[in-house]
């Protein structure tokens, strides 16, 4: 009895290949985008704000391309092939950015990024999903969901910290090297858990959904109207996207320019582009910290917080951290820096706004979302990035036009809007299931 009980509380051994796969293509990834700004600016002669416009054209093709991917795994090839066959243009493409050596070469090796990263994205974590459904591991799935995304911030971490020490070193060309190395990694790890994955069969799926007069498309009344409340409310999550991935553009070149990066009271100094190891370092410790407040709210509320209400609390939450980026701008100039606290400060504070919008959005788009359908509105869930990246794209181009309190402070504003606008389309009249 004791056995049964221990092999219930168990995570399926395939989550770890997952979880494993996972942080090494994370790794890849942030690694790459840490360095993207410096490289574009310094090697390719691009402007701060035509850098930053290219760098969040390109992060918005990475969550755009999650549609196509999502519908591939769904109606096609299933999500591990998906995920497989994807992961060698993502390997060649960060091979070609290493050897860039014009814009188009550089556009190139982008394309080919999106195209690996994005198609990968929406299927491993209803890969992940699904495993625990089929085994009844249902209540474990809150902490799957919340390792999972401590493996994609274990890997941002360390690459993001590291990547800029190798460049230092060793050259461009060898730091974009290793994420290459990193995402070889990834496909490895990912086809050894093979045997561990559900079976699944996209094809026979809608063949045995026709032969029982059902279409893929139909759905019920209640998984029409949840439908209809996510897609309504997605489109207020762009904006914190528009603010949360200019971590890597705008944040980096204020960094060089406004802020004394010597790290006080420890002695050493960071980089501009290291800055960006902090966030997701705060993932990291903040996550349980994260996890045990709201497990004490629900306990209190005598029901489970509803996810719509986190995602409403992070706005509130991400646009305190950029306030504190505008007050940091007020306070600054070039010939004057201001403490590398600020923005030491600001990311933690971001850390728990995306803990709230990013970890858990993901989540309820795959609660909520019609059976048939996991894969394609987590892909939906993944578009709310490319329209903030692509917001974005044309926002960074005021970067050199405005004051930083001016250009942050609209941020701010914006990420109020938001919030107001998703708490009337998505949180009227609901209610959590009462905790037993």
């Amino acid at each position: 009895m004791q056995a049964q009980v221990t092999a219930r509380v168990r995570h399926p051994v395939g989550f770890w290949f997952v979880f494993w796969g996972e942080l090494a293509e994370r790794a890849c990834y942030y690694g790459m985008r840490t360095l993207l700004a410096l490289y574009i600016t310094s090697q390719l002669g691009f402007s701060d704000s035509d850098a930053a416009t290219v760098i969040q054209i390109f992060m918005a093709s990475c969550y755009a391309l999650p549609l196509i991917g999502g519908v591939i795994a769904d109606r096609w090839l299933g999500r591990y092939p998906t995920i497989i066959f994807f992961s060698f243009p993502y390997i060649f493409g960060q091979v070609v950015l290493g050897f860039a050596s014009s814009p188009w070469m550089l556009y190139a090796s982008l394309a080919l990024l999106a195209m690996g990263a994005g198609a990968i994205k929406p299927n491993v974590s209803p890969l992940m999903a699904r495993m625990y459904q089929e085994q009844g591991k249902e209540a474990l799935m809150d902490k799957a969901f919340s390792y999972f995304y401590v493996a994609i911030n274990i890997g941002g971490f360390v690459t993001s910290y590291a990547l800029p020490w190798v460049r230092d070193k060793a050259g461009y060309q060898v730091a974009l090297m290793l994420p290459a190395a990193l995402m070889t990694v990834a496909l490895v790890v990912f086809a050894a858990g093979k045997r561990f994955y559900p079976q699944e069969n996209a094809a026979d799926r809608a063949a045995a959904r026709a032969k029982t007069g059902q279409p893929a498309s139909s759905m019920t009344p209640d998984e029409r109207t949840r439908l209809v409340r996510m897609l309504l409310a997605f489109p207020m999550i762009l904006v914190f996207w528009m603010a949360y991935d200019q971590t890597a553009t705008t944040w980096v070149f204020f960094a060089r320019d406004y802020i004394d990066l010597n790290f006080w009271p420890f002695g050493f100094e960071l980089t501009p582009d290291q800055l960006q190891a902090v966030n997701p370092l705060m993932i990291i410790l903040l996550t349980p910290i994260f996890n045990a407040f709201w497990g004490g709210v629900d306990r209190r509320r005598g029901t489970l917080t509803p996810a719509r209400t986190k995602v409403f609390v992070g706005f509130g939450i991400t646009a305190a951290s950029i306030a504190i980026m505008a007050l940091a701008g007020l306070l600054a100039t070039k010939d004057h820096p201001v403490s590398i606290w600020f923005m030491l400060i600001s990311n933690i504070v971001l850390g728990f706004g995306e803990l709230c919008i990013s970890m858990i959005g993901l989540q309820w788009a795959y609660m909520e979302a019609p059976a048939r359908l996991k894969s394609s509105i987590t892909a939906v869930f993944y578009l709310t990035v490319f329209a903030g990246d692509m917001v974005g794209g044309l926002y960074v181009q005021l970067y050199d036009r405005l004051t930083p309190v001016a250009y942050f402070g609209g941020q701010v504003a914006l990420l109020i809007l938001a919030g107001v606008i998703f708490y009337g389309v998505a949180l009227r009249r609901q209610r959590g299931p009462a905790i037993p």
